[in-house]
């Protein structure tokens, strides 16, 4: 029997659990593992990203298409025992298939009912565990770990479980030591009485219960997805709608009310709106590489980060991404902004737009653009309608070669300083590839049009302190801001993380941070890598605090991706050899 312990329990969580008897099962052996697992959210399966209370204007920013990805887990049998299949999440929601088209508009689902889904799934293979008395679930939250050889011993704040010879470490979402600029407000709103300061963006019912009406003009540091989100709960959640205009375009109207704030005002470094998804399979399809361009891409890729010869700087990525961005852009044809530049002149155009997307080019959507003709423009691009700029074209290119990009990309022979670059890089598509649907983007439209939103200190603003709130400055503009609220989310940068856990981790060196930008070291299967000179620890890293090591630690369907099951195979493969 070896004793295993699984620390977070949201979908990595419930994936490596899966992925662990599934390796036993396939391995054909009579050996028993057993599992404790920690998990203090209500919901495990889920974790609070995926809360299923959550409000349901917080969506997924990645299509029920799409989701077809997510599979579902196999019937797994240990001689009369049994843990039930249970269904992909296309079968599971049980659309009507038949109803949908290449030309129907994409579904964004809610947070909340992936997070249904997900729990489902949890409490089934529990269910059968528990019974077979394979699994005990600790609804505390791990605060250190001790190791001493062949043992770990987890401490939460109630007990301490001993005798277990692995551990992975599957927690999501970290709290990190706040910024001196959320600092310096969070002081500021406790000093006077008008002020309120939000930290965080979610969980969204804090900030609706809070004293915000229609006297309040709500800021948001960011303008990405959470924003989103908050504008959504701000306003359906205090009696607006939004009124469809279009069922193609999914053009809206705001339709205000009387508890909703007065003003909404959005701020960033970069002051560039999120980029709207193809609104259906049609307009999709015209930015998928063919096979033999994602397996060439691939290719090279591995060659970068793996091969005999890796690339001493993040120039192999830019070129194997122009070569596959190229022959799409001319396919495009009429659809297309028009040109008559060659293939050589638009790789390296593409090179250059990748590198600095700050860069203006006839072919490229203009930065200078009043921010509601941008969105417009761009939702234009999304439905077909509208002339493709190669810069949406490249970010569209890019979400396709993603999942090539996370699988070729993992666990990377290369200097920490290029890993952070290519990182960086992939980062900076997120705009485009991590987009939100475009009736997200038509409601930022419509807010702006009713005068609710207001764009006009959005590039970085002048930010002064004053009794009332803060006042906002760009160029002639000024705003006034009575509550304050960061949509920023934390980045896995292992150094700025405060949880217990992982400051006691690093301070008995049993952790220690790829990069300072980045996360935890680990090997090819997901263990942490230790000294040369030391002993190999079997403690696993797998998801988000392994940035660096991997790449795409924000994606659900990397929740439930191969590098978990490669740490589950070979771990059970190490166990039936000793």
């Amino acid at each position: 029997m070896r004793n295993y312990a699984i620390i977070g329990g949201g979908p990595r969580g419930l994936y490596a659990l899966e992925s662990l008897y599934l390796a036993l099962f396939n391995s054909e052996s009579n050996k028993e593992v057993k599992v404790t697992l920690f998990e203090p959210f209500a919901y495990p399966g889920a974790g609070w990203v995926w809360n299923p209370e959550q409000v349901t204007t917080n969506w997924l920013n990645i299509t029920e298409r799409g989701l077809q990805g997510l599979k579902g887990r196999p019937e797994i049998q240990f001689g009369t025992s049994i843990i039930p299949g249970f269904p992909s999440y296309s079968d599971w929601i049980e659309k009507e298939k038949d109803t949908i088209t290449d030309n129907t508009p994409d579904t964004f689902p809610p947070r909340a009912k992936m997070g249904t889904y997900l729990n489902a799934r949890f409490e089934t293979i529990v269910k059968a565990l528990q019974g077979f008395g394979l699994l005990l679930v600790i609804k505390e939250k791990v605060v250190d770990i001790k190791y001493i050889p062949p043992h770990f011993e987890i401490i939460t704040k109630q007990q301490s479980i001993k005798g277990i010879d692995e551990i992975v470490l599957t927690v999501g979402h970290q709290d990190t030591e706040l910024s001196e600029q959320l600092k310096k407000w969070q002081e500021h709103a406790k000093e006077n009485k008008v002020p309120q300061t939000f930290t965080e963006p979610y969980p969204v019912e804090k900030i609706l219960q809070a004293t915000i009406d229609k006297t309040t003009v709500v800021g948001f540091r960011g303008f990405g997805l959470a924003t989103i989100d908050l504008l959504r709960a701000l306003t359906i959640k205090k009696g607006a709608h939004f009124e469809i205009l279009n069922e193609h375009t999914r053009e809206v109207a705001f339709k205000p009310s009387e508890k909703h704030p007065e003003k909404f005002v959005p701020f960033s470094l970069d002051g560039l709106p999120m980029v709207p998804k193809p609104l259906n399979k049609t307009v999709d399809d015209l930015f998928a590489p063919s096979e033999d361009a994602l397996s060439a891409f691939a290719k090279a890729v591995n060659q970068g980060a793996c091969g005999e010869h890796t690339a001493k700087h993040h120039y192999f990525l830019l070129e194997s991404m122009a070569e596959v961005v190229v022959p799409i852009f001319l396919s495009l044809g009429s659809k297309a902004i028009e040109h008559d530049y060659t293939s050589s002149e638009l790789y390296y155009l593409a090179i250059n737009y990748i590198s600095n997307k700050e860069i203006d080019h006839p072919l490229l959507l203009s930065h200078k653009l009043p921010t509601l003709e941008m969105m417009q423009d761009q939702v234009g691009m999304a439905i077909g309608e509208v002339q493709i700029t190669l810069d949406y074209c490249i970010g569209q290119v890019w979400r396709h070669c993603q999942p090539t990009i996370y699988s070729e990309f993992s666990y990377p022979e290369l200097p920490d300083a290029v890993v952070a670059e290519v990182i960086a890089l992939d980062e900076a598509s997120k705009r485009y590839t991590y987009g939100p649907p475009v009736e997200s983007i038509q409601q930022l439209i419509a807010l702006t049009k009713a005068g609710y939103l207001d764009l006009s200190v959005l590039k970085d603003p002048d930010i002064n302190l004053h009794n009332e709130g803060w006042k906002l400055k760009l160029e002639e503009q000024e705003l006034d801001v009575h509550t304050m609220i960061n949509a920023v989310l934390d980045a896995p940068e292992l150094v700025k993380v405060n949880t217990t856990l992982i400051q006691n981790l690093l301070k008995d060196k049993m952790i220690e941070p790829k990069h300072t930008d980045l996360g935890i070291r680990t090997d090819d299967y997901g263990y942490v890598e230790v000294p040369e000179d030391k002993s190999f620890v079997p403690l696993a890293v797998l998801g988000r605090l392994s940035k660096g090591s991997v790449i795409g630690v924000d994606a659900i369907l990397e929740c439930f991706g191969k590098r978990i099951t490669s740490w589950a195979n070979h771990s059970i493969k190490c166990m039936l050899e000793k």
